[in-house]
């Protein structure tokens, strides 16, 4: 997608990044792979979580993720979680 069709649809035209403060609502369970490891995220848990995209991807509407390292992230629909307070945003630009 070009930056003015991006522009256009109303969507970020560069990449966006949020690091934030989350509150899991409801159970999930999420398997890394380097280590390989099972989590459970469980409903109340507080933990701080990331969530990225590229040109064109909806803001805020993707998986949150527990580290930007794909191999060793834990990863949780957004659904299931709940932003208590955003400590590091950049904006699509």
């Amino acid at each position: 997608m070009s930056d003015r069709s991006a522009r256009g649809s109303g969507l970020p035209a560069q990449g966006w990044f949020v690091r934030a403060r989350v509150r899991i609502v409801r159970e999930h369970q999420s398997i890394s792979v380097d280590p390989l490891e099972l989590r459970i995220f469980r409903p109340y848990e507080e933990l701080e979580m990331v969530q990225w995209g590229r040109a064109g991807d909806a803001i805020g509407t993707g998986p949150w993720w527990t580290t930007r390292q794909a191999q060793a992230a834990h990863i949780v629909p957004a659904e299931k979680v709940k932003v208590l307070e955003v400590l590091e945003q950049r904006e699509p630009g």
